[in-house]
């Protein structure tokens, strides 16, 4: 099993930014270059790319990889402060990616006890429909939210452990 990891977001787009001022694209580094590490360790072959330009150049990368799983990894973030929880999204269609995204979904909730909103499809992303390897895109919490914002940024680990568990399952399906 060969893992490309994609910290969502980067080069000249920050994605959500909490009222901090903490960024997605920085946290969702954090906790890619964490699991990757996990991987490295574990003897897994893996790939972590975060964007430089555009998120084309996601699914190119990944396409020329070889990987067998593809997970992107973001934060939420809406305008209403009390909006909560961890979502895992998968391509429409795609039962592997639905399967997938449970599992993971499942592992995040355990580890860090959001509010689960659940694994939910998805057919107008670009890097869950682009990529030659089942994929999915985890929203680990909303960075709107003053609590989660805390979570994310003072224990990402916490969201790296989680995935790591969750393909751990999958490695088995």
């Amino acid at each position: 099993m060969k893992i490309f990891i994609n910290p969502g977001h980067g080069g000249k787009d920050p994605g959500v930014v909490s009222k901090h001022g903490i960024c997605e694209s920085d946290v969702a580094s954090i906790i890619g270059t964490m699991l990757l590490n996990r991987l490295k360790l574990n003897g897994y072959p893996v790939q972590l790319y975060q964007q430089k330009d555009s998120y084309f150049e996601i699914s190119k990368e990944e396409n020329k990889s070889a990987a067998t799983l593809f997970i992107s990894i973001h934060c939420n973030g809406v305008t209403d402060p009390k909006a909560h929880g961890i979502e895992t999204l998968y391509c429409e269609g795609s039962e592997k990616g639905k399967k997938i995204a449970e599992i993971m979904q499942q592992e995040l909730i355990n580890a860090t006890g959001l509010t689960d909103r659940g694994a939910k499809p998805r057919k107008d992303l670009h890097v869950l429909n682009r990529t030659n390897a089942p994929a999915i895109l985890i929203e680990t919490a909303f960075l709107s939210n003053p609590e989660e914002e805390t979570l994310l940024t003072l224990q990402p680990g916490i969201f790296a452990n989680a995935i790591w568990e969750g393909i751990k399952r999958v490695k088995d399906m």
